[in-house]
Formats: structure tokens, sequence, C-alpha cells
């Protein structure tokens, strides 16, 4: 299992700690962490960097 910390593209703000999934529909990003929180953003994943388990998410 990979858990990943996702922050904003452009102030780096701390997004959700620990995602285990991402799911993309339209233009929202939809993060699971790994107690089941659900946390919906408004933007596009810019980068995913799996060996520092970093997500990166351009907010709309």
């Amino acid at each position: 299992m990979c858990l990943a910390n996702a922050y904003a593209e452009k102030n780096k703000t701390l997004l959700m700690e620990n995602a285990k999934t991402i799911d993309v529909k339209d233009d929202t990003v939809i993060l699971t962490d790994l107690f089941g929180g659900v946390k919906e953003i408004k933007g596009v994943i810019s980068h995913i960097d799996l060996e520092e388990n970093i997500i990166i998410i351009k907010v709309l």
C-alpha cells in the first residue's frame, strides 16, 4: 500500500495527509485517506511522486 500527502501546487498547502486512493471526475480530484475520510477538491493533478509519496494538485 502506498500512502501520500497531497499538496496544493501554488502555495504548497497540505490538502490531505495519508491519501490512499485518488479518483478524478471532470474537474474534481477525490482523495480518500487511510481512515475513510474523503475530500473533494476542484482541480487537476499536476504531479505524482511515488518515491517521495507526494501528490501535487493544481487547485482551480
